[in-house]
């Protein structure tokens, strides 16, 4: 009987079990300090030793008991998702977020964004509930504080990239798709395109920097117009009153999102300039441009490959695989519709020849 024991004892799945901190610190040469900093989430070491120790870990069976680390996890299945509901993305990202965690067995948990909700009471009850981990949308915190929240709890950026924070970080590709935006209006003849530049969206930058590219290849003047604090459909048509005090408006305009070419669309409508006869009209993100009654032209992100990425990466931190930064672009292709066509002078010569 005592023979068959011994036999038992030694299983790998026993060995495993009996492997401690100090084996692995140990193996890497730190202190056992080191290793628990590393598994608790903590500062203080540093990138090249952390990535020693786990795989240290790896290699002789650590596993950290998860439960004893963190009793707010204990019994939960929730994954957290903050965002802020008035974004006409929501309606289609929210559902593939849910689909996907439940591929995983989580549980999506939402918390809204309001003017009597900020972000930190937001994240604030989700972590009241025990969650797994966290998916913030579009954050506006900074940098330093989600540094701080991804030391205490897995953490995905979704919509807003960042630099020194260790969380993963999604986000369709805008640079790609709004310069493929603007070579689309290049070669259908349009030499005076303006842009509209959100000045406090996160992903402003980036897009930005897509016109600027396509623009400066072209040799064309970079013209942006930018909007500050409301940057969906107010404004949007801050911005066309801005354009109607010009002597000559541009013959096409890239939005930096859809709700903000809607609300430019619309006063301009008020003041009889025709989308597209007189301007052409881009959006980006594809949320309304694709209604029947815009019919606009826009870059479209894909909700379903954000979710499977931003799932995807809080799925590895929250079981250890995954810990350092990695950031993930999908896809932002354009998809032309009605709301642009070739500038009226080469329409009236076309006619004339």
């Amino acid at each position: 009987m005592s023979k068959k024991r011994d036999v038992k004892k030694n299983s790998p799945k026993n060995v495993s079990q009996a492997v401690t901190m100090a084996d692995v610190a140990k193996a890497v040469g730190v202190s056992r300090q080191s290793v628990g900093l590393v598994f608790n989430g903590k500062p203080g070491v540093g990138t090249e030793t952390e990535v020693k120790i786990r795989k240290a870990a790896r290699e002789i069976g650590y596993r950290p008991n998860r439960a004893a680390q963190s009793l707010r996890q204990d019994s939960t299945n929730y994954v957290g998702v903050v965002f802020h509901p008035n974004e006409a993305t929501m309606g289609e990202l929210l559902p593939a977020l849910h689909n996907e965690a439940q591929k995983y067995g989580f549980e999506i948990l939402l918390s809204a964004i309001s003017e009597e909700h900020n972000e930190i009471q937001a994240i604030d009850s989700l972590l009241g509930h025990r969650c797994l981990g966290l998916i913030i949308i579009g954050s506006q915190l900074s940098v330093t504080r989600l540094q701080k929240l991804a030391r205490e709890i897995p953490l995905v950026s979704l919509g807003r990239r960042l630099t020194g924070v260790r969380c993963g970080i999604v986000t369709s590709d805008g640079e790609a798709g709004v310069e493929a935006a603007t070579r689309h209006l290049i070669d259908i003849g349009h030499t005076d395109i303006a842009y509209i530049l959100g000045k406090d969206m996160t992903e402003g930058p980036y897009r930005l920097a897509g016109y600027v590219k396509a623009m400066e290849r072209a040799r064309f003047k970079v013209d942006v117009v930018t909007i500050y604090g409301d940057y969906a459909m107010r404004g949007g048509a801050s911005a066309a009153d801005e354009f109607m005090h010009r002597k000559k408006l541009p013959t096409a305009i890239v939005c930096n999102n859809d709700e903000s070419a809607v609300g430019l669309w619309h006063r301009f409508a008020q003041h009889g300039i025709k989308v597209p006869e007189d301007v052409s009209l881009v959006g980006y993100d594809d949320s309304l441009a694709h209604f029947s009654y815009l019919d606009m032209t826009s870059v479209t992100q894909d909700p379903k490959e954000l979710a499977v990425a931003a799932v995807k990466d809080v799925a590895g931190r929250i079981s250890g695989e995954q810990y350092l930064a990695k950031t993930y672009l999908t896809s932002a292709n354009v998809v032309v519709r009605t709301s642009t066509s070739q500038p009226v002078h080469l329409l009236n010569s076309r006619s004339n020849s």
